[in-house]
């Protein structure tokens, strides 16, 4: 009886959680749609660098908007749940 084709998608995936990248790599989503997650308008004044750990670093243009982000890390975090998934960052550090 022949076998169903996979998708080339979960074979990549797998391979990738087999070398040690795949959580890695779901985290990084975080940085990849730090736009889509905040909006245009907090998106023009900061960049998402990098996921150090479980944290997700963003780089900040003004310490006004520094210190506004600060205040709105709960709601940020919630929507990075809500859209990448649960437990995926679980800090935000602004710098």
């Amino acid at each position: 009886m022949a076998r169903e084709p996979e998708k080339i998608g979960g074979l990549i995936s797998g391979f990738l959680d087999k070398l040690g990248f795949g959580e890695r790599l779901y985290k990084q989503t975080a940085v990849l749609r730090w736009p889509e997650i905040v909006g245009p308008k907090i998106a023009t004044e900061t960049e998402a660098l990098r996921i150090d750990g479980d944290t997700l670093v963003v780089k900040v243009q003004k310490a006004a908007w520094r210190q506004q982000l600060t205040f709105l890390k709960a709601e940020i975090l919630a929507k990075i749940d809500s859209e990448i998934g649960r437990g995926c960052v679980k800090d935000i550090r602004f710098i």
